[in-house]
C-alpha cells in the first residue's frame, strides 16, 4: 500500500480484510476536525438542520476567526454576528480549541499544535490539506461533510490514487518550501496529474523542515490534489516533540511508510537542483516562470479573451507577505532579507507621493507575532516600510478590510492568483516572502538570491532553534478495525425503513458552456458567502459572468464545464448557489475533490464525461437530455454513457448526507458502506468523491 492508503486503512472501521485499495469505499476514524468563521455559517446551518445533536468530542474540533475579521471591522453589525456566532458555540461546548477574532490563521495554530502522524484531518477549508505536512491525510470537504466527522468522529472516503513524487538533489541556500511547491507547478501544472488524487512527496526530505512542508502540503489543492502528504520522519518528530504534552487528550503519532512495491498512479521525480525563485502570473498559480524568464516582464495578456491586462507585472503597486501558508521561519527569513538589503546593500523603502505603495506583513497568528516582535523581525518590517497586520487571511481573500484596488498590481506570498481573489479587478501574483521582500524596496520584482547568500546561515538557524529527533522512529503497521456482521443490524433495519427516497427520472435543458479550471472564487465571490437561498443563488457567476443567473431562468439550466470543476476554495456555496438560482446538473470532464463531494452532499447531480465529442456537441445553448436511470447523456441526437456508483446513487437518492443523518444517526457511515458493498466500484468508477 501506499503512505496514504497505509493511513486510510490503520484509521479504517469495519474492513473486511486488513488492506485497503483505489475505489473502495471506506469508514474512517477522524481524528480531528476545523472551521473558520465564515465555514462555521454553513456548518451551523447543518447542525440545526440535524436538531443540533451533540459534538464527537470538544477537544478535537478547531473553530479559528480568521477570514473576514480585522480589528477595523469589528463594530461591522455582520461581524460581530460572525463572531458572536463562533464565540456562543465555543462556550456551549466548552471548545478546546477556540481562537477569537485574529488570534490564528485556522491551520497556522493548528499544525503547529495539534496535527498528527498517521491520522485522518478534516477541514471546512481547501487548504485543510496543508497537515499532511506532518504526515497526517489531511483534506478539505464543505460544511456538510464537515459536520457528519464534527458529531459522530467518521466520514466515508473513497480510496483514491495516488502520486509518488520523489524529490531528488538539493536546494540552493536560502530556497524553501514555497518555492518548491511553485516549481511542481511548473513543472507538472495545475489540475493534472494530480487532479482528484492525493500526492505523496518522498526522497530527499532532509532538505525541508516542517514549515517547508507546510508550505507545499497546504497549495497541493493548487494543484489540483485531494491532499499532499509528505512522509514523517525524524525531523517531523522533532517538531511533534517540541509541543506542550496533553496527557489523555491528544493522539499518539503512528509512523507510516509507503511499501516499496506499493502501486502509484505515476511516480515522478522532482530536482531540487533545478528549483529556483519563481513567480506565479494572474490569474493562475501555475504559470510560473522563474525570475530571469523574460515572458515574466512581458505584457500580460488575459487567457480568457487574449486582451492585454497591463504592460508588465514588474513593477509594483503593493506587496504583502503573509496568508496561511506563509509560516514562521520563511517571514523570518524574508525579515532577514530587508535588514540584509538595507545592512549590507543600502536599500531604502522607495515612496511616490501621489498613490502611497503598499508594504504589509501579516503573521498567521497573535502567537507568531509576539515571537517575531520578540526575536526584532517586526522592527525590521517596519524600518523597511511595512506594517504589521493582525493575523487573519488579509489580502489572500480580499473580503475584509484588507483589499487590493482595481487594476492595483501585487506581489504576495499567498497561495492563490485567481481574479478579483485579492479585490475585484486586481492582478495578484504569488511567489516566496524572500521574492516578495527583495522586491518591495524599489517596487519592483526583483531576484533575492544576493541578499539571501548574505544572510547568516548560523543566526537564522538560532532564530529557528532547529531540532531534530536521535534515533530511529517507531515505524508501525496498519492495525484497522475489522467488521462484526452482526453490529448494530436490528437498529440498522430500523432505519432503513423510514422516510421515502426520490426516484430517479429524466431531467432536460440547455447549456451553459465553462472552460477548464472554473474555480469557485468565480462561481460565488468570497463577500457573498454568508448570503443563504435565493439571495445567495442571484450572485452566481455575478462577477465572471453577470449573465449566467438570467440564462438559467431562460431554461440555459444545465452547466457544461471541462477539466476541473469547482477547484480552489472548499465553500458549499458554490454548489448552493447554482441548486438555488435553478441549475438542474453540472457536466463536466472532472470535478475537483471538495466540489464533487459538495454536490453529492447538497443534492445536486454533477456527471463527469470524458469523451471529447460530448463536448464539441454540447455547445452554448444546446439542448441536453439526462436519463438519470439509464445512465445516459443525449445532445444533438448522440448519446453518452456516464457512470453513477451505487454509493453516489445512494446518497443522492436519499437528498444528501443531511438527510441520510435524520434516518441513520451516527450510523449513517456503516449505511453508506453496506450499500456500496454490493456494486463495487469496478472499472471507470467515477473521481475519489
Amino acid at each position: 500500500m501506499t503512505l496514504s492508503e497505509k493511513i486510510l486503512c490503520h484509521q479504517a472501521v469495519g474492513l473486511t480484510s486488513p488492506e485497503v485499495k483505489p475505489g473502495q469505499v471506506v469508514v474512517v476514524k477522524v481524528a480531528r476536525t476545523l472551521a473558520s468563521e465564515l465555514t462555521w455559517v454553513g456548518m451551523k446551518q447543518c447542525l440545526e438542520k440535524i436538531d443540533n445533536p451533540d459534538i464527537w468530542r470538544n477537544d478535537r474540533f478547531f473553530l479559528a476567526v480568521d477570514h473576514s475579521v480585522d480589528p477595523r471591522n469589528y463594530h461591522e453589525p455582520v461581524i460581530q454576528k460572525r463572531i458572536q456566532a463562533c464565540k456562543e458555540f465555543a462556550d456551549k461546548v466548552a471548545l478546546e480549541d477556540y481562537f477569537g477574532p485574529n488570534e490564528s490563521i485556522l491551520h497556522t495554530e493548528f499544525y503547529r499544535q495539534r496535527a498528527e502522524p498517521g491520522t485522518v484531518i478534516v477541514g471546512a477549508d481547501s487548504h485543510s490539506c496543508a497537515h499532511g505536512c506532518v504526515g497526517a491525510l489531511a483534506a478539505g470537504m464543505g460544511a456538510a461533510d464537515v459536520v457528519m466527522p464534527l458529531v459522530t468522529g467518521q466520514t466515508w472516503l473513497k480510496v483514491p490514487e495516488t502520486v509518488l513524487i520523489e524529490l531528488t538533489g538539493t536546494l540552493k541556500r536560502g530556497l524553501v518550501g514555497k518555492d518548491v511547491i511553485l516549481w511542481m507547478l511548473k513543472q507538472f501544472g495545475r489540475n493534472t496529474v494530480a487532479l482528484d488524487r492525493v500526492v505523496e512527496v518522498a526522497g530527499n526530505l532532509s532538505q525541508l523542515s516542517v514549515d517547508s512542508r507546510f508550505a507545499i502540503s497546504n497549495m497541493a489543492t493548487e494543484f489540483g490534489a485531494i491532499a499532499g502528504i509528505v512522509q514523517a520522519d525524524e525531523i517531523t518528530d522533532a517538531f511533534i516533540q517540541k509541543r506542550p504534552k496533553r496527557v489523555g487528550r491528544d493522539e499518539a503519532p503512528v509512523y507510516l511508510r509507503a511499501d516499496l512495491d506499493a502501486q502509484y498512479y505515476k511516480r515522478l521525480t522532482l530536482s531540487l537542483n533545478d528549483v529556483r525563485p519563481s513567480v506565479a502570473m494572474w490569474p493562475e498559480p501555475d504559470n510560473v516562470f522563474s525570475l530571469d524568464d523574460p515572458k515574466l516582464y512581458e505584457p500580460l495578456i488575459d487567457p480568457d479573451n487574449g486582451k492585454k491586462v497591463c504592460d508588465t507585472i514588474r513593477y509594483l503597486d503593493g506587496c504583502f507577505i503573509g496568508a496561511c501558508t506563509t509560516t514562521e521561519s520563511e517571514i523570518i527569513l524574508a525579515g532577514l532579507v530587508l535588514e540584509v538589503a538595507m545592512d549590507k546593500f543600502g536599500l531604502s523603502p522607495k515612496q511616490r507621493d501621489n498613490k502611497p505603495y503598499k508594504r504589509q506583513v501579516t503573521p498567521g497568528s497573535s502567537i507568531m507575532i509576539r515571537n517575531l516582535e520578540r526575536l526584532g523581525i517586526c522592527d525590521i518590517y517596519r524600518k523597511a516600510g511595512f506594517t504589521i497586520g493582525a493575523a487573519g487571511c488579509s489580502y489572500c481573500l480580499g473580503v475584509s478590510v484588507d483589499r487590493a484596488q482595481e487594476k492595483e498590481i501585487w506581489l504576495s506570498s499567498q497561495n492563490r492568483n485567481f481574479r478579483n481573489r485579492m479585490g475585484k479587478g486586481a492582478i495578484g501574483n504569488i511567489t516566496s516572502a524572500a521574492v516578495v521582500a527583495a522586491s518591495s524596496f524599489n517596487m519592483e520584482i526583483t531576484d533575492p538570491m544576493p541578499f539571501l547568500e548574505a544572510i547568516d546561515q548560523q543566526r537564522f538557524d538560532s532564530l529557528l532553534a532547529i531540532q531534530r529527533t536521535e534515533g530511529p522512529l517507531n515505524v508501525v503497521e496498519p492495525q484497522p478495525s475489522l467488521a462484526n456482521p452482526q453490529e448494530d443490524s436490528s437498529q440498522m433495519q430500523a432505519a432503513m425503513d423510514l422516510g421515502e427516497v426520490k426516484q430517479l427520472g429524466v431531467i432536460e435543458g440547455r447549456a451553459q458552456v465553462f472552460g477548464d479550471s472554473v474555480d469557485t472564487d468565480a462561481i460565488i465571490p468570497a463577500q457573498y458567502i454568508p448570503l443563504r437561498d435565493a439571495a445567495l443563488g442571484d450572485k452566481s457567476f455575478c462577477i465572471d459572468r453577470p449573465e449566467f443567473v438570467e440564462r438559467v431562468k431562460q431554461g440555459q439550466n444545465i452547466v457544461v464545464a471541462g477539466k476541473g470543476f469547482g477547484c480552489g476554495s472548499s465553500r458549499e456555496e458554490a454548489v448552493s448557489c447554482l441548486r438555488w438560482c435553478g441549475v438542474q446538473t453540472v457536466i463536466a470532464k472532472s470535478f475537483s475533490f471538495i466540489f464533487g463531494r459538495n454536490l453529492l452532499s447538497l443534492d445536486l447531480l454533477g456527471i463527469n464525461i470524458d469523451d471529447d465529442e460530448f463536448y464539441t456537441l454540447a455547445c452554448e445553448n444546446a439542448a441536453i437530455t439526462v436519463d438519470v436511470p439509464n445512465r445516459t447523456v443525449t445532445v444533438q441526437g448522440k448519446s453518452f454513457r456516464f457512470d453513477f456508483p451505487e454509493i453516489q446513487e445512494e446518497i443522492y437518492r436519499q437528498g444528501g448526507v443531511v438527510s441520510m443523518y435524520k434516518k441513520y444517526g451516527k450510523l449513517l457511515f456503516k449505511e453508506l458502506t453496506n450499500r456500496s458493498t454490493a456494486g463495487g466500484c469496478g472499472t471507470g468508477c467515477a473521481p475519489s468523491w
